[in-house]
């Protein structure tokens, strides 16, 4: 937070200055109040926007790409929108969708212009991580966080998930996995010698909360980046004995947990039947990749697709949508037992952007995750590999794991989803101009 103050001692115009702080108090408002972070966000496009009419754009036309890209997928949401039964459930989501964009702007107009941001960018990241982790932490050990908020257990007291900061909100696995990319990379980026005594540390204890959380997409994700930065990391053997001893440790010791990852997993995915063929359900397939509801919301999801093939119902109009029409789908259950069910979203990027926005955002989407994971392909084979690279390895990764396909998650046009996935694109914006030049 001092580093905050500093800026006061520089010579930048009180707008900037106003949006330095901005900025650097997002990380931690994503985590306390989602609103703040979302009129801190929308504040700082505004500043933004005033600016550019004032003609201090010319920063910008080292990512017109990326601004045309976006501009293309923020009008297949406009003309979703004018298509839609629900403009009234569907406005403020679709026409201000364009205020994420302005922050990975921000952000990325902060860290070229001012040099000395990056490290006021840097602290208050490292600072929230370590924050929220100390903060989760007190809540196992006391049993209550800073805030007053006890830990979930079952009737024989075994912890069924760690909250922190969220409350009853399962969110802090996939707050700490979706920054943890984004963590590397502002570190390798700032590395001056090479010494993994930092990262190692952060990697270390970042498990455990995310493992006590309870949320498996979550750690599924985080064992992706533990598998990427094993691969690119100097010494392969002491980070994958830590891992494996912390891990070991935490599936041995946390039975409420553990059951959990494993036993309901194994439950929801029909792979008991392998044990016990008597569990067979009647007229359904063996194995599911999903949970039974998560496959229904995805039929659901495809079925409004095809009843809106170009540009689907409307954002965040799935509910809505499929309140009034699923009576009058009258489609027959198809052979894996999958029934036409209604939740607030499908439950998976794609198949929401599918029914909501249609087949055109889903292509704009699909091209847009291709495409970076065919540069950490090539990154990744590239023999050589210096810290600058790396970075840009990590902060691109953090995007593919916001919109990987085939895993369950949040509402896409949720505005805590989409502050954590434009949050770091600044930065991407940022290192990808550093290697351009």
């Amino acid at each position: 937070m001092s580093e905050i103050l500093k800026i006061f001692n520089y010579k930048v115009n009180l707008s900037d200055k106003f949006l330095i702080i901005i900025i650097s108090i997002i990380p931690l408002s994503l985590a306390v109040s989602i609103f703040a972070a979302d009129l801190l966000a929308s504040i700082s496009g505004l500043i933004l926007i005033i600016k550019i009419l004032r003609k201090d754009f010319i920063i910008f036309k080292s990512i017109k790409k990326e601004v045309i890209y976006f501009s293309f997928f923020y009008l297949i949401v406009l003309i979703s929108f004018f298509l839609t039964n629900y403009k009234e459930e569907s406005f403020l989501a679709s026409f201000f969708y364009f205020r994420y964009f302005l922050l990975s702007l921000t952000i990325f107009y902060l860290l070229k212009k001012y040099e000395f941001f990056f490290k006021i960018f840097y602290n208050s990241i490292l600072f929230t991580i370590f924050f929220i982790i100390l903060d989760s932490f007190s809540q196992y050990i006391f049993g209550y966080n800073f805030f007053g908020y006890e830990l979930v257990t079952n009737t024989l007291g075994q912890l069924i998930y760690l909250s922190g900061f969220f409350n009853e909100e399962k969110k802090l696995g996939s707050y700490l996995v979706r920054f943890l990319p984004l963590v590397l990379s502002i570190i390798y980026f700032n590395k001056k010698r090479k010494s993994l005594t930092f990262e190692l540390t952060i990697l270390s204890i970042i498990c455990v909360p995310v493992f006590l959380a309870s949320e498996r997409t979550a750690l599924f994700l985080l064992l992706i980046i533990y598998f990427f930065y094993f691969l690119l990391s100097e010494r392969k053997l002491l980070f994958l004995s830590i891992a494996i001893i912390i891990l070991s440790f935490l599936f041995t010791f946390q039975k409420g947990i553990t059951y959990k990852y494993i036993n309901f997993t194994i439950e929801q995915t029909g792979l008991n039947v392998l044990v016990n063929p008597s569990t067979r359900p009647i007229n359904k397939d063996i194995i599911r990749y999903y949970s039974e509801e998560h496959e229904n919301l995805s039929y659901t999801a495809l079925k409004a697709f095809q009843k809106n093939f170009l540009f689907g119902t409307g954002v965040k109009s799935f509910y809505f949508y499929c309140r009034d029409t699923i009576e009058k789908f009258q489609y027959k259950i198809n052979k894996r037992g999958n029934r036409l069910i209604c939740s607030t979203h499908p439950h998976n990027t794609y198949f929401q952007i599918l029914s909501e926005i249609g087949i055109f955002g889903f292509i704009l989407a699909l091209f847009l995750f291709l495409k970076i994971l065919l540069t950490n392909f090539k990154i990744f084979l590239a023999k050589n590999k210096n810290n600058l690279i790396k970075s840009y390895f990590f902060i691109n990764l953090s995007i593919i794991i916001n919109i990987m396909p085939l895993i369950p998650s949040g509402s896409f046009f949720n505005n805590w989803i989409s502050l954590m996935i434009f949050f770091p694109i600044g930065f991407l914006l940022f290192i990808k101009d550093k290697i351009n030049r």
